[in-house]
């Protein structure tokens, strides 16, 4: 499996376990380890992009989506 998807499959994991009011951490871990790893958002899945567009806009990163 290459990096990108363990990375993928690793939140997708990590989301199931987590606890509703954890959510926003793992979005966040994943969001910080995707840009030092790769540089950018490129080649997310569209479900995944959408988690990541959505607590950026919570956080006031970039307009609401």
């Amino acid at each position: 499996m290459n990096k990108r998807a363990s990375l993928i499959q690793a939140l997708q994991t990590e989301m199931k376990r987590a606890a509703l009011g954890t959510y926003p951490a793992c979005i966040d871990s994943f969001a910080r380890l995707w840009d030092y790893e790769f540089g950018s958002f490129d080649q997310l899945p569209p479900e995944i992009e959408r988690l990541v567009a959505h607590r950026a806009a919570e956080l006031g990163w970039m307009d609401d989506v």
